[in-house]
């Protein structure tokens, strides 16, 4: 009789850890496909990175002195802005 009550909880006890863990399985992968489908879709522009191109211009001013009055002008006058004198 010991032996027989054993064995039928033994498997009764097997039963139970058999079903819980099939339920736990189950569950997270009905709560996964769950999650799966409330994530929003991804548009193309998500998709690829916009590509942002950058270009550095460099320009150099050259001042000239005049030289009747002293002053600094740029290179790119004909006469001082400030006497009026020619280069």
């Amino acid at each position: 009789m010991v032996v027989i009550d054993q064995i039928g909880s033994f498997s009764f006890m097997f039963s139970l850890v058999f079903a819980l863990v099939f339920i736990f399985i189950i569950a997270s992968v009905i709560i996964n496909f769950y999650r799966l489908l409330k994530r929003p879709a991804r548009t193309s522009s998500e998709e690829t990175p916009t590509i942002v191109k950058e270009r550095e211009i460099i320009k150099e001013i050259v001042k000239i002195r005049c030289p009747y009055c002293n002053n600094l002008y740029d290179e790119k006058y004909d006469k001082c802005p400030n006497c009026g004198g020619k280069r």
